[in-house]
């Protein structure tokens, strides 16, 4: 099922408000950034990712979805760094990413 842009826009407000209200609430961080890469906007996703990141630093969703947005910009070392990083922490990084990934190494 695709989101419509409305309900991106819906969801991109409602995590935002969360963290507004619980400033370490991670698990908005990283649903934040998954929802600004569905909207197309990279360098925000990228920059939630780091907040993340820096709020806990051994969340891999975050270094995944941080991977992706990478990806996204064609930064393939720093996408292929992070992806290994949720790898570390045990995190099943998708095949299509894996594969896609390998190909950069």
């Amino acid at each position: 099922m695709q989101l419509q842009k409305g309900n991106i826009d819906k969801a991109i407000k409602a995590f935002q408000k969360a963290i507004v209200y619980n400033t370490k609430f991670i698990q908005a961080y990283t649903s934040l950034a998954t929802a600004y890469l569905m909207k197309g906007l990279v360098d925000e996703s990228i920059e939630t990712c780091l907040k993340a990141i820096e709020i806990e630093p051994n969340f891999p969703i975050s270094y995944n979805n941080l991977a992706i947005a990478y990806m996204e910009k064609g930064e393939y070392d720093k996408a292929i760094e992070n992806c290994d990083k949720a790898t570390e922490l045990e995190y099943e990084v998708a095949p299509e990413i894996l594969k896609e990934l390998e190909s950069h190494r």
